[in-house]
């Protein structure tokens, strides 16, 4: 009795969330939050992870994958590997993860998306306009405004030749948003942390290209509707799909809403959870209980992915097996 008193206390609820080295700001806050929750948060970059022997027993969510090389990503694969098959629990497969433009082409493939994205690399051009050129990798972002030609796009393309990007991270993306009657364009969000999906807070912005957000754009309906969709999520079916589809058991997903429908533009697995509920300058109120839902579904969704070890290192390396000598 006594000693499985003991080997109760000593279980340990560890989340080990792994970046790229220069992007574990995502996670910024969030320590002290879930350490509430009983669970213990480290931050660990590929650069530790991917040359370890060994690593604490935790639950493992793996993140950054378009920032990893191929070598990389078949590396955080076999980390995957053997930590899974040591029983651990593993949010996102590295062999499963499907690039911005593969993931692009298969929603426009499957109906999902009306908007199509083009590779000049493999001999593709834009056929429908307007259309932006963008970097593929890395989220390093949209390299021009709208262009509304091909002659237009053939001059975006040696350009950024010129300024060094390299054909292959290069993508023309159709444009595919619809500005709200105010003339504001939304960007729509939702994250998923293992089976449970969480709507993020939409953003309003003025450019077409929404990402911020810009104060007094939303109106008193719109602030009133996102907080109603805290418990009755319109797009938590679609928003799972897509994340089934796309390999990817964490992250999150941004999206626009368009005559089309629901318009998928990327997943992030390494989103940034920087959630301000408390802030008391924002004169909505439904905005700020939105904030706060967010934050604590966040939370219970962390809590509910965290699993329990006793104290305990798993070989990430084979051992080498003596050489026998006759």
């Amino acid at each position: 009795m006594f000693a499985q008193r003991r080997r109760f206390v000593n279980q340990v609820r560890r989340l080990v969330y792994v970046t790229t080295k220069d992007h574990a700001y995502t996670l910024e806050g969030w320590a002290q939050r879930l350490a509430q929750r009983g669970i213990d948060v480290t931050l660990m970059p590929y650069e530790r992870l991917l040359p370890a022997p060994r690593v604490p027993a935790a639950t493992y969510i793996l993140t950054d994958f378009d920032r990893l090389s191929v070598s990389e990503l078949q590396a955080a694969a076999t980390v995957h590997e053997r930590l899974t098959a040591h029983g651990l629990t593993v949010l996102n497969d590295p062999r499963l993860f499907t690039p911005r433009a593969a993931l692009l082409k298969r929603l426009k493939h499957a109906g999902v998306n009306a908007f199509d994205c083009f590779l000049p690399v493999s001999g593709e051009w834009p056929d429908r306009f307007p259309v932006f050129l963008r970097t593929l990798a890395g989220h390093r972002g949209v390299l021009t405004d709208l262009l509304h030609d091909l002659d237009a796009c053939r001059e975006a393309w040696q350009a950024a030749l010129t300024r060094g990007f390299t054909a292959s991270d290069l993508a023309f993306i159709e444009f595919a948003a619809t500005p709200t009657e105010s003339g504001a364009y939304q960007k729509h969000a939702a994250y998923r942390i293992g089976d449970r999906i969480v709507r993020a807070n939409t953003v309003n912005e003025r450019h077409w290209m929404a990402k911020n957000g810009e104060l007094g754009l939303a109106t008193e309906a719109q602030y009133r509707q996102e907080l109603e969709e805290m418990d009755n999520y319109p797009w938590r079916d679609l928003v799972m799909q897509v994340f089934e589809d796309a390999g990817a058991t964490f992250g999150r997903v941004d999206f626009g809403i368009t005559a089309a429908g629901p318009q998928i533009y990327e997943i992030n697995t390494n989103p940034y959870l920087s959630i301000q509920p408390d802030d008391p300058q924002h004169p909505n109120a439904d905005r700020r209980s939105s904030l706060q839902r967010i934050r604590e579904n966040l939370i219970e969704a962390f809590d509910a992915v965290t699993q329990a070890h006793p104290p305990a290192w798993v070989p990430l390396r084979e051992k080498r097996q003596p050489v026998v000598r006759v």
